[in-house]
C-alpha cells in the first residue's frame, strides 16, 4: 500500500476528519502494512506493546498466557476490526499484558504504540476511538467470563460453534479440536469427550480438522437450559 492507499483507509474511521495536517501526516508516515502467516505471534512476552492494529484479512486471537502455560482466550478479530490492546502501555487503565496469534493468514496495518500514544494526548477524538474500542473489547472478555462460571464445557463449545457459524455465514468449521480447547480455555481431552457426546447426539459432525454444525436448534435450545 502506498501513502495514498493508506489515507483512503483512515478516511473512513471516525477520528480522522477531526485531525490537523500535521496530525495525518504523522500518522500516514508511521503506519506500516503487516503479514502473519497462520499459527504466528504477533504479540508475545519477548514483543509487548507493539501498537495499534488495524485487521485488513484474517482472524487474530487475544489471549493471557499464565506463568503455567495455560491460556485464556480474551477474544478473536476478524476483517475491519481494531485491536488497542496490541498497545496497552499507552493505555493507563490497563495493567496487564496480551497475547496475540494469527489463527489464519493475516495482513494487517501497524501504527507504534509511540506515534498512536501521541495522537492520543493531542487530539480527544483518537483518544476517545481508542477508549470506545478498548472498552467494547472488555464486553467480549466479561461475556467469556460469565460463558466460563455459568455454562458446562458442552454448552461453551456450542456458544462458540453458533458464534463462529454466524460470523463465518457457514456450518462448516475449518478448526481442530486442538484450537477449540484453546479457543475456550478448556483441555483437549475433555473437549474431545464433549464433542463426541454432541456428535452421538445429532448436533454436530466433527472430520479431521473440521467440524459441522447438523441441528443448530438443538445447539441453541443447550444455552437456555441453565
Amino acid at each position: 500500500m502506498n501513502t495514498d492507499e493508506y489515507r483512503t483507509f483512515f478516511q473512513t474511521l471516525p477520528f480522522w476528519r477531526h485531525l490537523t495536517d500535521k496530525e495525518q501526516e504523522l500518522l500516514l508516515s508511521h503506519v506500516r502494512k503487516a503479514h502473519y502467516p497462520a499459527g504466528g505471534a504477533v504479540q508475545s512476552g519477548e514483543q509487548q506493546c507493539l501498537g495499534t492494529l488495524f485487521l485488513l484479512k484474517g482472524i487474530l486471537r487475544v489471549y493471557l498466557l499464565s506463568a503455567q502455560g495455560k491460556e485464556a482466550t480474551l477474544y478473536r478479530l476478524r476483517e475491519g476490526d481494531v485491536c488497542t490492546l496490541s498497545a496497552s502501555c499507552m493505555l493507563s487503565a490497563i495493567t496487564f499484558d496480551v497475547q496475540i496469534d494469527a489463527e489464519t493468514d493475516c495482513d494487517l496495518l501497524v501504527i507504534p504504540a509511540a506515534v498512536f500514544s501521541q495522537l492520543m494526548k493531542e487530539n480527544i477524538y483518537v483518544e476517545n476511538f481508542a477508549y470506545k474500542l478498548t472498552t467494547e473489547h472488555f464486553s467480549d472478555v466479561i461475556a467469556g467470563i460469565e460463558r466460563t462460571f455459568f455454562l458446562s464445557l458442552p454448552q461453551r463449545i456450542a456458544a462458540f460453534l453458533l458464534d463462529e457459524a454466524s460470523q463465518d455465514s457457514s456450518d462448516s468449521l475449518a478448526i481442530t479440536q486442538e484450537n477449540l480447547a484453546r479457543s475456550i480455555g478448556s483441555a483437549r481431552e475433555a473437549v474431545s469427550r464433549a464433542l463426541k457426546q454432541l456428535s452421538q447426539d445429532g448436533c454436530i459432525e466433527v472430520s479431521r480438522g473440521g467440524i459441522r454444525l447438523l441441528d443448530k436448534a438443538k445447539l441453541y435450545r443447550m444455552l437456555n437450559t441453565y
